[in-house]
This record gives structure tokens, C-alpha cells and sequence, in this order.
């Protein structure tokens, strides 16, 4: 028998609050086909037929049998039925049956009782809004501790949690994960009232929490270090199977690891003694994107094997083999000119802003996703819990993208400029063109180890937990990528005419040449660009905490405790551009003095695409020589080092080495009592930390730099719950909170990337965020799996980060006045402000007639607003806080039935601010309005085998960057509709 807790299949029909009375939902008449079979699988069939809520444990069923039922009669008359000569007797818990074992014979319909979701109920009355150690083992605890099945089951067992924390949670869990079409957890995430996503190429990667970046994230409640820039994790790379819940905590407790201004999220993965005795389960699926027109596959195993609830051990593994493709278009930003002539009036106009160029882009990335995940949980004693867990990633990315890039200039003629002083259209003369090829690798690992354990004596108990995280890799973007950099041949020349008004992805483009621009033959090395961006992190923690057990009146427990962690950050992008002119005497074969494409080894112009960006209206160029390019064959052929800080000149300029200690120590009481008769429950504490950061680098090849800073805080946060009625709960939380930079920002190197003239230069002397919030929630849990909760928060931010953007003059790289580089420098701001408000509401539609009755709803809003010290050069208008979208909001529409399931999701956010710019370089930078359409079914074949079909990007949403004004266009990019279809079984 299970003695720590209770195992229990819940059925996920339940009864609709907005029945007239209890003695209705009992005589409401269903049509049961219900075959004799164990109760294991019996009962919860029968709960999803009748439309009700039926709890037993697993051990409960052992060995015994149903009753088959089948017929049209009311749902008392048909439980009689169903139990009749077992020994399951019934007691009502909430809204829900709980069968336990009893007497043997008939079951007496008096006994089957049923009761509206938000009547008073003594039992519920007792525990609701307790935290998890204050709950008994009575039958409160039976209701409290569900482990279920289906979509329903699982959205009720994501309210269990968010009602019994003691702060502001919201929690996706296991099931839920496992129904949405998601590519990896930061997508899954996206489904959390609050948490919006930005998306690298089409997949989900970093994530912003109330608007904010500045979050903490976890797995398993310790440090999650990653192969990001800064130490972030690559949430690309994981995938959603190994997860058993995510919970967002968005107010703190002084227990909680500082480090959050929006909110610590918590990856909870799967462990053994959270499940059945054995568990085996494993999904295979076929993946087809429709861009890259390729058929993948992606697939997932587990094995968990539980020990009498004593030792478990637990191992899973996900792997995905898949081909997309993205096309982009993007004009390089955008350059203010006194040179052009933007009226037709024979007189140039200053202050104008025309397009650097017009880029059309198609990559083609082929990805290698694999997570294992393992774990071994020890009890010796009931009290006393040993885990051991490991967490593996690796994404490998093989990608070549084929550029088409037409450098503008200051020749425009018949230009045309709008209010804004936006060049909108003309004519460019004698501009630039260039077909590049690309080869940009990427490859992250992650590795995560933890040991934890728990001991609960009568009046102590104890936790002690460590861990170890690496995570290390090369990242293909912006500078790390291998190029031949081609040009026409002598006397080629092209005119481009263009416009920018139509407000299409793509602006209309012609082009006139007299040469054939999709010759390879036509084109000759100008240079070549080789470079790299390498990460090699880790860190680890450790913390001890005590909860002592107090008889002091209100006080019910004193909690103290002591963290330690320490990380070790470094990164370097080293660039080498070696000039045709330095290649010739290895590349010039038959010394005419050039070196042609079939003189550039590795290189082969394979294709003209005659499809780009499909679908878009408007007149622009659709053929395109796409192509490959090998940099390991270009690299030995011409003898090129690989690019390390050590082997090229100026290499070691770009390292960033940062190493940061931070040293905690907390106190946290907590507290519960009545008001009336209302339960009331809160903590209060204060958290003291100390940070050392040590950030070194070099100044050139030969001069080292360092710089040191300490930074102590102390953090006082206080939590409070009330239940105002057993299905109406009130929260408030207050905090002083903190959160450090990124430790990329805080590094002392300049790192230019010198084909697209940006760069980026860190800042050691940067300070972390601080703030001051308050939070209030109010929560109705209406119905079994349903709930409508309103939350409001303000943050006092006293010192924000932002990030500036200005032109300069880079020595040794600009090749004149007028070639300025866009270098970005995070600095310290001013204080500031955010506030806005949470509404979240799910139902699960019950009191709709079959079979209508197995629909369900969950939709969530935000709305944040934000003032900052933020002002637009450009406008003299203040800016929002970067990431932040005022409005976003999530519908998701479900249906499930003992044979069918299907979910489908639409997520949607407004604009934000993705940098502040100058007005010099055209203002700040914006990502439009976009929204998603994915969904997902599943067909149970039999009680252990499902087909399973997702869609992600039905819509083919369209991401659009702008500066200032959306005439302004910087960038828009397609992504793959994306397929998912194969078969799941669980045993």
C-alpha cells in the first residue's frame, strides 16, 4: 500500500456549477455501454459518461470488479448498478465521490449525493488554501492529492496546486504539456496566463513573464545554466516530455533564490514515486514541414518502475530529426541621408531615412534535438526521501542560408519620402549585388546533476540540496558563420527601383542588369568572413533549510536556511575577414588576377529558387541562387585558422570571462488563523544576499582588463491568503526583489560583426535590477476544473537596464567617415514603473447536452503598461520597457471523449519594443502584432494506444520588425507550417 500519499484515477467529466440543484445532477438521465471489467478502468469510463467526479486510489481498485451497465437511466440509478456486490462504499468530497473500501452489498441511492461546485462544504472548508504539510491524512487529503487523466483531470490537477501554494502561482502540468502541439518547453510555457515567448526561426526560445525578461529560471528548483548568451539556458533544445510540471511563482517567499523582477519558473521533472508501479510509454511521429517540403520524424520513451513507494528509478529520452525552412526579408536598417531628393523638387532634403538594402533570405535548417532525462528516489523511512536526477540536451543545427542582398546607396533618383521622412520608394543607381552563401553551425549541450534530501522529524525538518550545471556550444547567428563574400565582375552593373508603401512582408522590387544575375560565372570574391560564437558555462549550488514547528499561537512553523552558488561565464566571438587580395596567390588558378566562384572551394550555387516568400502579394524578385557552402573544405584550401581568440588577430578582444558568487541566508515565518470563520494563512521573512562578480577580458591582444564589483541586498517579501468562501479565494503579497544582468552584458570586450557593421559592447559596471512589488489575486473555483481568477501587480523599478544603439567610427574596421558601425551597450537607467492586470477563466462545459458536454474552454489576457526612462531620440516620446507587449492573450479550445481529443490554440501578443535606437539610425526598433494558430487530436485505438496528430503555425503568421513607423520596415520572416503525425502508447 501506498503510505505517503494517495494515487487517484479522476475522472475528468465533472458536474456543471449552474445546475438548479444537487437532486437534478442525480436524476439527469445518460445513456451508459459500460462492459463488467476491473475497477481500474472501469470507473473512470463511467465517470466520463455519467458527467460527474469520481476519486479512488489505486489500491482501492485492487482486485476489484464492476458491474456492467448499459442503458438510458439516471446517474444514481446507473452507480447502484456499477457497484453493486463490490465492497466500494461512497463519501462526498466537494463536488466529487471519493469511493473507498466499506461493507460489501448494495450501495443505497441515498448514499449518492451530489453538490454544485461552490457550495459550502465542511471538509473542503477545513484545507483549502492550506499549504501541502498543514493537510491531514483524512479524506481532504484524498481530494487534494489527485493524480489524472485526460484534459479535464489535468487542468483540475494544475488548480490543486495553484490553491495550495502558499504564494501567486500558475502551473501547467504533465498531461496539459502533453496535449499541446509544442516544440519544446518554452513554447508549452507560452500557455501560462502572463508568460509571453519570442521566437528564433520559428521555434520558441527565450520567454518575458508580465513583460519582464528579467526572470529566474530553475529545473527542480535549483539553477538551470545553459549554453545561452549569459549563461541561459537553450530552451530550444528541450523538450516537453521529460516535464512533469511548470510552475510559475510570481509573488516570492524569503525561501525562494532571488533573482526574479517578473517571476521564478520552476521545470519540474517527471520522478519515479510520482507514479504507478511501472510505467512504459513512448511516442513516434513523422514531421513534415511544407517550406522545406522534407519528412522528419520525432520520437520519445519512458520507463518508470516504482518500489512499494519506497525506491523508484525513472528514465526517459526525447529525439527529433527535422528539416525546415524560414525565408526573411530584410532591408539592414535604415540610414539618414542630406543627400537625397525625397519631394522632386531639385533640392535635396536633409534629415531623410532611406533603406541599406534589400535582403532576401531562405535557410534551410536540418535539426538534431535529443533530452535524457533519469532519476532515483530512496525512502528508507516514510519520513525521510533521498533523490538523485540528471537532465541531458543537445540541439545540433546544420543550417545554409542563401542571402541576395542589394547594397543601396545615396544615388536615388524620382525618390519619394512620407510625413516621417521615410524614403518610401525611387530608384538606387550603381548599387551592389551580392549572393552569398552561408554556413552557420549550431550546437548546444546542456547537463544538469542534483542531490537532494528530506528528512520530516515531529518538530524539525530538514532539506539539504546540491547541484551541477555545464552548458556549453557554438551558436550560429549574428557573427558566427562562414561566407564567401561575392561582388559582381567588372562591368556588371545593376539599377534597383523600389517601394516600400505597399505595407506588404516583401517591398516591391525591380531590378535592371546587364548581366545575368543568376550566373555564378558573373561574380568574384571580395573577401572572406569566418567567425564564431563559443559559450562554455557552469556553476553549482547548494543550500541547506530548516522548517521548525512552532505552538506559538498564530505562528505555525519557523523556516531558515542558507544558499551558495557560484558560475563561471565565458564566451568569445572571434572574426576573420582575410580580402581576396590576400587570397590570390592560393585562389587565382589561371591568374587573370580574380578569383571566380569555381576557384572558391567548398562553394556550390546548385539552384535558383523561383519561390520565394510564396503566398505574399507585390512585384519583387522570386528567383534566387540558393546553394551550399563547406567552410572545413573553403578552410583548408586557403589555410584559414578556425576562428578561436587565439588564433586570429584581435581574437582575444572578444572574450568575455565572467566569474559571480552569490552567498544567501534567509528567515520565513509562517502563520494561520481565522478571520471569522474564514481560514486565513501567510508567511513573511527576509532574504540577505551578497554578490561578487569578477568580469576580465582584454583590451587588445596583449592587454588584460578586469573589473570587480559587490553588490548586498536585503529582501524582505510577505505572502497572505484568505479564504473568503470555500470556492472564493483572496491573496496579497508584497517584495522587495532583485535581478541581475545577463552576465554577457556585464563583460568588458567589444564584439563587431562586421558584415552587418552592428556590434555589441559590454558593461561591467552595470547594477542589478531592483524593485519593489504588490500583488493581489482573487481566485473562484466555480467547478471541478474550472476556475476564473483576476490578479492586478505594480512594480517600483529603481534603477532599470536598457539597451542604446548609436553609429560610430570603429578603428581598424570602418573604411571611412561614413562607415559607422550600430553598437548596442546595455547601461543602467532611471527608475520606472510596471503595472497591469491578469484574467484568466477555464471550464469545462458540462452542463451542455451530449455531446457537447466534453467541451471545454481556457482563455487568458494581460495587460501590462510600463513607464520607463526610456526616451526615443527619433519622436522625444517615451519608450515601454523592451518586451513588453501591452496586450496578449491565449484561447484554447478542447474536447475529449473516451474515444477523441482534440485541442486547438491560438496565442497572440501585441507589439513591443525590441530596442532603443538613435535617430540617426531611424529610431527604435518594434516587432508588430502577431499571432498563432496550432492544434493538436489524438484517437485512443485501445485503452493503452492512441493516433496523434499536431499542427504548429496553421496561419503561417508572418514576424515583422519595424523602426518608429511600420513604413520603416527592418525584417519580416515566414516559418514553416509544421506536421506532426504518428501513434502513443502507455503501460
Amino acid at each position: 500500500m501506498r503510505a505517503s500519499r494517495a494515487h487517484f484515477l479522476a475522472a475528468s467529466a465533472s458536474l456543471a456549477w449552474s445546475m438548479a440543484s444537487p437532486a437534478e445532477a442525480a436524476a439527469q438521465i445518460r445513456r451508459f455501454d459500460i462492459p463488467a471489467q476491473p475497477a481500474r478502468t472501469g470507473i473512470p469510463l463511467f465517470a466520463r459518461q455519467a458527467g460527474i467526479e469520481i476519486l479512488v486510489s489505486a489500491p482501492t481498485t485492487e482486485g476489484v470488479t464492476i458491474s456492467g451497465v448499459k442503458g438510458a437511466m439516471d446517474v444514481s440509478q446507473a452507480l447502484q448498478r456499477l457497484l453493486a456486490g463490490t465492497d466500494l462504499v461512497m463519501v462526498r468530497v466537494g463536488s466529487a465521490i471519493v469511493l473507498k473500501r466499506g461493507k460489501a452489498g448494495p450501495t443505497p441511492a441515498a448514499a449518492f449525493t451530489m453538490m454544485p461546485a461552490g457550495e459550502p462544504n465542511p471538509q473542503e472548508h477545513e484545507t483549502a488554501g492550506a499549504a501541502p504539510d498543514d493537510i491531514g491524512s483524512s479524506d481532504n487529503q484524498a481530494a487534494q492529492d489527485i493524480i489524472v487523466t485526460g484534459i479535464r483531470g489535468s487542468l483540475q490537477q494544475s488548480i490543486n496546486v495553484k490553491r495550495r501554494a502558499s504564494n501567486i502561482v500558475d502551473v501547467i502540468t504533465a498531461q496539459d504539456i502533453g496535449k499541446l502541439p509544442d516544440q519544446n518547453v518554452a513554447e508549452s510555457m507560452s500557455r501560462i496566463t502572463g508568460v509571453q515567448i519570442t521566437r528564433r526561426e520559428g521555434d520558441g526560445s527565450n520567454f518575458t513573464v508580465r513583460g519582464i525578461s528579467q526572470n529566474r529560471l530553475e529545473i527542480n528548483g535549483r539553477t538551470f545554466l545553459g549554453p545561452g548568451a549569459g549563461g541561459s539556458a537553450s530552451l530550444e533544445s528541450i523538450s516537453p516530455e521529460i516535464i512533469g510540471s511548470i510552475v510559475v511563482s510570481k509573488s516570492p517567499t524569503a525561501d525562494m533564490p532571488e533573482g526574479a523582477l517578473g517571476a521564478t519558473v520552476n521545470l519540474k521533472t517527471k520522478r519515479p514515486l510520482d507514479l504507478d508501479d511501472l510505467v512504459i510509454s513512448g511516442r513516434l511521429q513523422g514531421a513534415y514541414t511544407d517550406q522545406a517540403d522534407h519528412l522528419g520524424y520525432r520520437g520519445s520513451a519512458l520507463i518508470s518502475k516504482n518500489f512499494d513507494d519506497r525506491f523508484g528509478v525513472l528514465a526517459s529520452i526525447a529525439y527529433s530529426n527535422t528539416h525546415t525552412q524560414g525565408q526573411s526579408f530584410d532591408s539592414g536598417g535604415w540610414t539618414r541621408t542630406d543627400a537625397i531628393d525625397g519631394d522632386g523638387d531639385g533640392v535635396d532634403d536633409p534629415g531623410l531615412f532611406r533603406p541599406n538594402r534589400f535582403m532576401a533570405r531562405i535557410y534551410d535548417r536540418r535539426e538534431q534535438r535529443l533530452t535524457l532525462n533519469s532519476s532515483l528516489q530512496f525512502r528508507p523511512a516514510d519520513n525521510w526521501e533521498i533523490i538523485l536526477d540528471g537532465t541531458y540536451s543537445r540541439l545540433k543545427r546544420e543550417r545554409n542560408s542563401a542571402n541576395y542582398q542589394i547594397l543601396f546607396n545615396n544615388n536615388d533618383v524620382d525618390a519619394v519620402a512620407d510625413e516621417h521622412g521615410t524614403v518610401v520608394s525611387g530608384t538606387f543607381t550603381g548599387v551592389t549585388l551580392r549572393p552569398l552563401i552561408y554556413d552557420e553551425p549550431t550546437e548546444f549541450r546542456s547537463t544538469n546533476l542534483g542531490f537532494s534530501t528530506k528528512y520530516d522529524g515531529d518538530v524539525v525538518k530538514m532539506s539539504a540540496d546540491a547541484s551541477y550545471s555545464k552548458g556549453k556550444g557554438t551558436d550560429g547567428g549574428p557573427g558566427a558563420s562562414f561566407t564567401y563574400v561575392v561582388v559582381p565582375r567588372a562591368g556588371n552593373v545593376t539599377n534597383a527601383s523600389y517601394d516600400f508603401s505597399s505595407g506588404g512582408p516583401v517591398p516591391n522590387l525591380s531590378l535592371d542588369t546587364n548581366f545575368d544575375r543568376n550566373d555564378p560565372a558573373q561574380y568574384q570574391l571580395a573577401s572572406i568572413f569566418d567567425g564564431d560564437n563559443i559559450t562554455n558555462n557552469s556553476g553549482y549550488d547548494g543550500r541547506v533549510d530548516f522548517d521548525i514547528r512552532t505552538d506559538w499561537g498564530l505562528l505555525s512553523s519557523i523556516q531558515v536556511g542558507s544558499r551558495y552558488e557560484k558560475i563561471k561565464f565565458y564566451s568569445e566571438s572571434p572574426q576573420s575577414v582575410p580580402s581576396a587580395a590576400s587570397l590570390l596567390a592560393i585562389g587565382d588558378k589561371n591568374g587573370d588576377g580574380i578569383i571566380t566562384v569555381d576557384e572558391m572551394p567548398g562553394l556550390n550555387y546548385d539552384n535558383s529558387m523561383s519561390s520565394f516568400f510564396p503566398g505574399a502579394s507585390g512585384d519583387f524578385p522570386r528567383d534566387l541562387l540558393t546553394g551550399t557552402v563547406d567552410k572545413d573544405v573553403a578552410r583548408d584550401a586557403f589555410g584559414l585558422p578556425i576562428p578561436r581568440a587565439d588564433t586570429i588577430p584581435l581574437g582575444r578582444v572578444s572574450i568575455r570571462d565572467v566569474d559571480q558568487d552569490t552567498l544567501a541566508f534567509y528567515v520565513r515565518a509562517n502563520f494561520k488563523s481565522e478571520v471569522g470563520s474564514m481560514p486565513i494563512t501567510g508567511n513573511a521573512g527576509v532574504r540577505y544576499i551578497s554578490i561578487e562578480r569578477i568580469s576580465s577580458g582584454y583590451l587588445s591582444d596583449t592587454q588584460a582588463t578586469a573589473s570587480k564589483s559587490r553588490f548586498d541586498y536585503w529582501l524582505p517579501s510577505a505572502n497572505l491568503s484568505l479564504e473568503l468562501s470555500p470556492s472564493l479565494m483572496f491573496r496579497a503579497a508584497a517584495a522587495k526583489v532583485v535581478a541581475r544582468p545577463s552576465l554577457n552584458d556585464v563583460g568588458v570586450s567589444f564584439i563587431p560583426f562586421i558584415v552587418a557593421r552592428t556590434g555589441s559592447r559590454g558593461n561591467p559596471a552595470l547594477r542589478p535590477f531592483q524593485a519593489t512589488q504588490y500583488d493581489a489575486t482573487l481566485e473562484w473555483y466555480f467547478a471541478p476544473s474550472s476556475a476564473l481568477t483576476l490578479a492586478g501587480f505594480y512594480k517600483d523599478v529603481s534603477s532599470f537596464t536598457i539597451n542604446t544603439t548609436r553609429p560610430e567610427f570603429v578603428p581598424g574596421l570602418s573604411t571611412g567617415p561614413d562607415d559607422l558601425f550600430q553598437i548596442t551597450q546595455p547601461v543602467n537607467g532611471k527608475s520606472g514603473t510596471i503595472k497591469g492586470f491578469e484574467l484568466a477563466y477555464q471550464h469545462a462545459l458540462r452542463f451542455l447536452p451530449a455531446p457537447f458536454d466534453n467541451l471545454g474552454i481556457q482563455a487568458n489576457y494581460t495587460f501590462v503598461d510600463s513607464k520607463t526612462p526610456l526616451v526615443d531620440e527619433a519622436t522625444q516620446r517615451g519608450l515601454p520597457l523592451p518586451g513588453l507587449s501591452k496586450h496578449s492573450y491565449n484561447l484554447i479550445g478542447y474536447y475529449e471523449d473516451e474515444l477523441l481529443s482534440f485541442r486547438v490554440a491560438y496565442i497572440h501578443r501585441s507589439k513591443y519594443l525590441q530596442g532603443q535606437g538613435s535617430a540617426a539610425s531611424g529610431g527604435s526598433s518594434y516587432m508588430q502584432a502577431r499571432g498563432q494558430l496550432d492544434a493538436s487530436a489524438q484517437i485512443n485505438l485501445t485503452k493503452t494506444v492512441r493516433l496523434t496528430a499536431e499542427a504548429i503555425n496553421l496561419t503561417r503568421s508572418v514576424e515583422r520588425q519595424y523602426l518608429q513607423d511600420p513604413a520603416r520596415l527592418l525584417s519580416s520572416l515566414r516559418e514553416d507550417r509544421r506536421f506532426f503525425f504518428g501513434v502513443a502508447a502507455t503501460f
